[in-house]
């Protein structure tokens, strides 16, 4: 199993890049900096919840769904629909790989 920082830090490396992808042309500068910002919320708090209770996955990577999808929406202003595409895209790249480590 990797620590903390090595996960964020993928996640980080990961989740930037497909954000700007799935967000309009216009808007992905803002998408690859507010998934920096919305990792340093999430991904701090998700990595202690599945330590403190592991068989919560499932509903952990729901309530991370669930916030970034929100920032998106109202931080990066890209609209509740192609926020939940940037995060479930992301989201969901980073969360299958989670299972290769």
């Amino acid at each position: 199993m990797i620590g903390w920082a090595t996960a964020f830090a993928l996640t980080v490396v990961i989740e930037a890049p497909l954000a700007a992808l799935a967000a309009p042309r216009g808007r992905r500068r803002d998408a690859v900096v507010d998934s920096l910002a919305l990792n340093l919320v999430t991904h701090p708090n998700a990595w202690w919840s599945v330590q403190q209770w592991p068989g919560r996955w499932t509903e952990v990577e729901l309530a991370v769904l669930a916030v970034e999808t929100l920032g998106y929406a109202l931080v990066t202003r890209i609209g509740l629909s192609r926020g939940f595409l940037v995060a479930a895209l992301a989201n969901g790249v980073t969360a299958a790989l989670s299972f290769a480590f």
